[in-house]
């Protein structure tokens, strides 16, 4: 049997190897440059590896499920690579919690404590406490200790918009659940 760009959706959709194999060779620098540009940041080594293998093992188990042509395949492909890279970036970042970070923060906040009541503190605390541990740094980082964006994004080792988007959601977040006063004032 000879695979080809005309059956090769069809035998891998019987479960042929050699239609993985025609897979490998014609879509993994399609596979590895959509994770690479989704992992890159994160100068991890192992990761991109496992993820490409996720992939390719996805499209595998998936290959029934998959209804249209070559130029559909290769759209498919693309996405089912976008998502896996983005649970393998959400995963490295759980990972990453850097214990550097988390000590020079606590050095930060002991000194702006320091400049407060116990009950500012308290209500700054209790205000925090319903965001996520990272957008609590994020939050301590920007309001409190007056970092910008960007230096917040180095030390935490993710990209500015994604400290943008935290940055966003949490204080719309806040704001709702402290029944719509200003964050800037409360934080």
């Amino acid at each position: 049997m000879k695979i080809d760009e005309q059956n090769f959706i069809k035998y891998l959709q019987a479960g042929k190897e050699h239609a993985l194999d025609y897979v490998i060779d014609h879509y993994l620098p399609l596979i590895k440059g959509v994770v690479l540009k989704i992992l890159g940041p994160l100068d991890i080594n192992e990761s991109p590896k496992e993820c490409c293998n996720d992939i390719l093992l996805s499209i595998w188990k998936n290959a029934k499920k998959f209804h249209g042509d070559a130029a559909d395949f290769k759209e498919w492909v693309c996405v089912i690579a976008k998502y896996k890279a983005i649970d393998y970036y959400r995963m490295e970042m759980k990972k990453k919690e850097s214990p550097s970070l988390n000590i020079e923060l606590i050095q930060a906040e002991s000194m702006m404590y320091e400049n407060s009541s116990l009950e500012e503190q308290e209500e700054i605390q209790g205000i925090l406490s319903s965001l996520k541990p990272v957008d609590q740094k994020i939050f301590i980082m920007r309001y409190l200790l007056d970092f910008d964006t960007e230096e917040i994004a180095r030390q935490l080792e993710m990209t500015k918009s994604a400290i943008d988007n935290r940055l966003y959601h949490g204080r719309k977040k806040l704001k709702k659940d402290l029944g719509g006063m200003p964050i800037e004032k409360s934080v």
